[in-house]
């Protein structure tokens, strides 16, 4: 039984420089990051079935900082045999290049089609399938803008195309009142 750790948003699942174990993440959104001369860069995201950690195949620390975007999880990933491991280093390569083209996406071209890109990847589950979005799946503004290199304002503006609000029904004045009276 694999062991799964429930990473909380704005949590750190791994720090660069330190060693650790092979990651798969099974549920949630992670920014990879590296540190810059500002502070940490994002690098890429990590997404549901990604691995992350693979230096650790390599007997090297970590060397990116993987923090929780949205409360996820990841499981410990069993790289005891030659054979596994050369099989996670295989999966690790490919999903390097996929990871690198949707950031490529994420960071170019017009905002509205950053974002539909990110919803995309957002809705994507471990096993390949795409599920409905709600606004509660999503990151803070601030998180969505800073991945999508834009300022909050235009996100706010560009996701209220994709995702409208919800229009809740407020209790007519009247019937509060008299609930207040009736409870007197």
């Amino acid at each position: 039984m694999k062991k799964l750790n429930t990473i909380k948003r704005g949590q750190v699942l791994a720090n660069a420089g330190e060693y650790g174990p092979v990651w798969r993440i099974t549920e949630g959104l992670f920014r990879i990051e590296r540190e810059g001369m500002d502070g940490l860069s994002l690098v890429q995201l990590g997404l549901p079935g990604d691995l992350l950690g693979v230096e650790a195949l390599c007997a090297e620390p970590y060397a990116y900082t993987i923090t929780a975007v949205t409360t996820g999880q990841a499981e410990l990933v069993d790289a005891n045999h030659e054979l596994s491991r050369f099989g996670i280093v295989a999966k690790a390569y490919l999903q390097q290049q996929r990871r690198t083209h949707d950031m490529m996406k994420l960071r170019g071209g017009p905002v509205n089609e950053r974002l539909a890109n990110f919803l995309k990847l957002l809705s994507r589950n471990t096993d390949g399938s795409e599920r409905e979005l709600d606004r509660r799946d999503l990151p803070i503004l601030k998180e969505i803008a800073s991945i999508l290199d834009t300022a909050t304002e235009t996100v706010c503006r560009e996701l209220n195309a994709f995702l409208p609000a919800r229009v809740y029904q407020r209790p007519a004045k009247r019937e509060a009142w008299s609930g207040l009276a009736m409870a007197a």
